[in-house]
């Protein structure tokens, strides 16, 4: 049928190109070509040896974008929470020989968490997940297959959830894309299962027959991967930059919010009334152009990073301000590491930053013993509730300009993917332009 309309359609004046269409068409619309049957394909073999995983088996939240699924998923990059007091930027010097090994320890931990921080490398955690599903739904299930075992990550899909990747194998945001263009090409073998049992589709039924499979070859070109993974990070750093103005105009409203629930319903379920979806929603909805898949997803994950962020800047502020903040120094720094991994580390629910400012408007003051006993101090949680929404709004405006150099920061990448593909890199080419961060930056080693 499907032939004898494209030739009625080439009889009556249509090109060829609309024979090919509507075949191409005809046989994407269909499961099946050559009479093997796409949902039965599996990955048999492959020359790409993944690397160990180096992430613990989770089994947590599953967006509703995705389907939910029985495999292992990544942990987060766990962050540290030092012990003692030793946080101030001041006290570390510039690396001379008279620093001590724990001074060395202590500026590594805090540059591991600068790292964990990044929101470009946040970015392109996000940008791997989108194009790994976007890969899926192009029936290139395969290439996908691939990132995860070179990534050590399997489903990593369904992972939501900040700091995917090992920081200390990828400290800088392209770290991970140079490493993935250094890989050789590589081949899948791919053995797919025949449609029946029978011959021709004769005795289709007959136990005794069994079941036929073929195998076919599968290319990988890492370097192609990459550069077909680059467009997806540029979109997805434009809605970045829109959703952090988001972020602003909701730290704008929370404290509004708050103190009128205090006033007119005391007994709510929420300190403050939970906005953020609602205005991506509608913000969403009446823009020209349309999102990325995980458009929702990708706000909870930056909105949850930019709380992480603004709670360790706070923290180096009460450090800096020594004895006049030492009160709230101690007593935020043990409530934050003590709710790290419920809020902010490994597969999380929709909605935990929201939570962790809720819990900390629900904290009542409390005195704590200081010098060993012989004094006490009053904690405020309100005061730094409200500190930690407005420094997230500084940070968010940080971060809309860094979103901004995502389009020049491609230009290097580029570049060396044209080196790639026409096999003249060297291997200077495939070092980081980016430093790594600094262990003096505005974030601290308090998780």
């Amino acid at each position: 049928f499907i032939f004898a309309t494209a030739m009625k359609m080439m009889n009556a004046g249509n090109s060829r190109l609309h024979f090919v269409i509507l075949i191409c068409g005809a046989l994407l619309s269909n499961n099946s070509c050559c009479g093997l049957s796409t949902s039965t394909c599996i990955l048999k073999s492959s020359s790409f040896i993944p690397r160990s995983p180096t992430y613990a088996s989770l089994v947590g939240h599953t967006p509703n974008s995705f389907a939910s699924s029985s495999n292992s998923m990544p942990t987060s990059t766990s962050l540290q929470v030092f012990p003692n007091d030793n946080y101030d930027d001041r006290q570390r010097g510039n690396g001379g020989s008279g620093r001590s090994s724990g001074s060395t320890n202590n500026d590594q931990i805090i540059a591991r968490n600068n790292a964990r921080l990044c929101v470009k490398s946040f970015l392109t955690q996000r940008s791997i997940q989108s194009f790994s599903y976007l890969l899926a739904e192009c029936r290139d299930p395969h290439s996908g297959k691939w990132i995860e075992d070179f990534l050590g990550l399997q489903n990593l899909g369904n992972y939501h959830g900040t700091g995917a990747f090992d920081v200390s194998r990828y400290p800088t945001w392209d770290s991970v894309l140079l490493d993935m263009m250094r890989q050789p090409n590589d081949k899948m073998i791919v053995s797919a299962k025949r449609r029946g049992r029978g011959h021709g589709g004769w005795s289709k039924n007959n136990p005794y027959l069994e079941e036929r499979w073929v195998e076919f070859p599968i290319d990988i070109r890492p370097a192609s991967l990459v550069q077909r993974l680059l467009p997806v990070r540029q979109q997805l750093a434009l809605e970045f930059q829109k959703d952090l103005q988001i972020v602003k105009i909701v730290d704008s409203m929370i404290m509004d919010s708050y103190f009128t629930k205090v006033k007119e319903d005391p007994e709510s379920d929420h300190a403050f009334d939970r906005i953020s979806v609602a205005i991506l929603s509608n913000f969403t909805e009446f823009q020209e152009s349309g999102s990325s898949p995980f458009r929702r997803g990708n706000f909870d994950l930056l909105y949850n990073l930019c709380t992480q962020a603004s709670t360790h800047r706070l923290l180096r502020e009460f450090k800096a301000e020594g004895k006049v903040r030492e009160v709230s120094f101690l007593w935020l720094r043990r409530f934050y590491g003590e709710r790290v991994k419920d809020f902010f580390d490994g597969d999380q629910p929709f909605g935990k930053a929201d939570d962790f400012i809720d819990a900390l408007l629900r904290t009542p003051p409390s005195l704590i013993d200081m010098d060993g006993g012989r004094s006490v101090g009053l904690t405020d949680p309100l005061m730094m509730a409200e500190r930690i929404i407005s420094i997230r709004s500084e940070i968010a405006d940080e971060w809309i300009e860094l979103m901004g150099e995502v389009k020049e920061d491609h230009l290097r990448l580029n570049d060396v993917l044209m080196r790639v593909m026409m096999g003249k890199a060297l291997e200077s080419d495939f070092e980081s332009s980016v430093d790594p961060p600094p262990v003096d930056d505005v974030f601290g080693a308090f998780e």
